[in-house]
């Protein structure tokens, strides 16, 4: 379907679809998680077959964490979507009653990534439909039968077809939907790719939301405990064949522990089983295309020729070979200027840099445009909190890594060239609805002291009334009662 088609019909499909009841869109959520958990196997080969990475990662990192999502959304939309009456603060507003209603945008672009592309797809599509929009759903060119399969679950379901229209394609696809008549564009993808889709939307002055691209720091310091660490940050840096945004790429320690942790390092790295038929058998498996690794290498060549020292490399399994399987590599003493410490380097090179301070490795942390996530790790819980609060990103893991883009309650997203908007959590909600404020008086035929009229006797009753409702001193409050009284029981002035 091509993209006007697929928008148009979304616009005509979204009125009935916002007019349905929270709770028979909850019910759709609800037989969602129903599909997803009874098909799991098959949704796993899947995204496995497409992606060249195991599918164990697949079921722990796109299956499990989607059905943790779909459950919290299941509660917290209808509570999100409550709009209830309340009272004002202001004794002016006295008489008022306040309410907040939020609404859908309409219908709405979802551009969708190809490293996760079964769970970071539903974390836009799912909280946009369960709020009442409509959605074009664009999925990576890489993994187009992903996002078939998703958008037919969505409808096996109770999605309207129109509701969740998809359209195949690559980039053009992506800039065409992006420059369409929708009413907001959710992406996930490259900064490159999140600064034309901006562009294009302030030229039609529709928002955006932009999950974006990431250089992220760890930091160690010398009272964490080294062999996790070490363990968990192998993991981090190349799970998904080191194609993950929030991947810890650059890893500061502290001179204390630094030989230690390189060590444990490349022992964790040597052991792992790498082939390019990704089974369970295997660690990790190839990278999505062999452009993608040909980045990679031209970054490692360009560190090793500046100065850079291979500390250890993965073994591949016996027999295994591919235009796309790279080697996971760990590289330390590389220079500041080297392209894997500027650039993002979305593939499995690990940099490991020795700082001889906390101060040092907050200041490296936050240099650089990027501001996805970081990890800490210490044994210090509260050393650990201050220094989350220097960094300059979107979210922190304390002695973890990952986790952070994973939990549902949790938003996800960055700041500076990671982009802005937040998936996840009430924050992710809100992302998809436009909030509206209503105030309705409760004595429709009683008029305003503020109204035409002005004199000198309603400025003295109007400060009088000020007075009254912010004056620090009792007294000054009892004085201005007299003025307020009258201002209440004033008879009705010509305009």
């Amino acid at each position: 379907m091509t993209v006007s088609r697929a928008v148009a019909a979304a616009r005509a499909a979204q009125p009935a679809w916002a007019a349905t009841p929270i709770g028979v869109r909850v019910a759709m959520l609800a037989r969602f998680h129903e599909l997803v958990y009874r098909r799991r196997a098959e949704i796993a080969a899947l995204v496995a077959r497409e992606t060249g990475k195991p599918p164990l990662e697949v079921l722990s990192t796109e299956i499990g964490v989607m059905l943790d999502d779909v459950r919290f959304l299941q509660c917290a939309i209808p509570h999100h979507l409550k709009s209830p009456w309340f009272a004002s603060a202001s004794r002016a507003l006295a008489r008022k009653r306040l309410r907040i209603v939020h609404e859908p945008y309409g219908v709405v672009g979802v551009i969708a990534p190809w490293n996760y592309p079964f769970m970071l797809a539903g974390a836009r599509l799912l909280p946009a439909l369960s709020t009442g929009n409509a959605v074009v759903f664009k999925p990576s060119e890489l993994t187009p039968e992903t996002g078939a399969m998703t958008r037919a679950l969505l409808v096996d379901a109770g999605v309207p077809e129109d509701v969740v229209g998809l359209v195949q394609g690559d980039g053009a696809a992506g800039a065409a939907l992006a420059a369409s008549p929708v009413d907001k564009v959710f992406l996930t993808g490259s900064t490159g790719a999140g600064r034309s889709v901006a562009r294009a939307c302030a030229d039609r002055l529709v928002p955006c939301s932009l999950e974006l691209g990431g250089s992220d720091p760890a930091i160690v310091l010398a009272d964490a405990d080294i062999p996790t660490a070490a363990s968990g940050l192998v993991w981090g840096r190349f799970t998904n064949a080191g194609q993950t945004c929030l991947a810890p790429k650059r890893i500061f320690v502290e001179t204390a522990v630094y030989d230690a942790f390189v060590a444990a390092a490349a022992r964790a790295t040597v052991t792992l089983r790498v082939g390019a038929a990704a089974g369970d058998s295997m660690d990790i498996g190839a990278m999505i295309a062999p452009r993608f690794r040909a980045a990679i290498e031209n970054q490692l060549s360009d560190a090793v020729a500046r100065g850079a020292r291979i500390v250890a490399t993965a073994p591949t399994v016996a027999g295994s070979s591919g235009d796309a399987l790279c080697v996971p590599t760990i590289l330390a003493d590389v220079p500041p200027a080297a392209r894997v410490m500027t650039e993002e380097t979305f593939g499995p090179l690990m940099v490991i840099e020795r700082v001889s301070s906390e101060d040092e490795a907050v200041a490296r942390a936050n240099g650089g445009e990027y501001g996805l996530a970081a990890s800490i790790w210490t044994r210090d819980a509260a050393r650990a909190g201050r220094i989350a609060g220097r960094l300059a990103c979107g979210a922190v893991s304390i002695n973890d890594v990952l986790v952070t883009a994973g939990i549902a309650e949790l938003p996800h997203g960055g700041v500076r060239a990671s982009g802005y908007g937040r998936i996840h959590g009430y924050a992710g909600i809100a992302d998809c609805v436009r909030t509206k404020g209503i105030v309705a008086e409760r004595f429709p035929r009683w008029r305003q002291g503020w109204w035409f009229g002005y004199s000198a006797r309603t400025h003295a009753q109007i400060d009088a009334f000020i007075r009254f409702a912010h004056d620090p001193s009792p007294l000054g409050r009892l004085r201005a009662l007299p003025g307020v009284l009258r201002l209440l029981i004033s008879p009705e002035r010509p305009v």
